[in-house]
């Protein structure tokens, strides 16, 4: 298993930019899409910081909600308002966590 800071950068860019694309009037298919990308990442986010020793488990534990949230198989069904501001939320998580590994790499290096 690896760890958070072998994990490209690219990898928290993907689910940001389709999160932000979400906020957009797209067909439904998209959102199903991004339901799959971010719901897969967000897992393998919280159960490979729930297994770095080092890290805190905020991350992991906010990554999991992440991940049930966005869920394909038993989708949470909300308003496309409340969807919008998730969206734009969950895109941030993402790229603080992307600052905070690779702060965190730079630091331990």
């Amino acid at each position: 298993m690896s760890d958070i800071k072998s994990i490209p950068w690219w990898v928290w860019i993907v689910p940001t930019a389709l999160l932000l694309m979400a906020t957009a009037r797209l067909p439904y298919g998209y959102y199903t899409f991004t339901r799959f990308v971010v719901c897969g990442i967000a897992a393998w986010f919280a159960i490979v910081g729930w297994n770095d020793s080092q890290a805190s488990r905020m991350w992991p534990v906010e990554f999991a909600l992440i991940a049930v949230l966005f869920n394909p198989i038993i989708p949470v069904y909300l308003k496309r308002g409340t969807w919008f501001y998730l969206d734009i939320f969950t895109a941030v998580v993402f790229v603080a966590h992307l600052a905070m590994a690779r702060l965190r790499r730079n630091v331990t290096a």
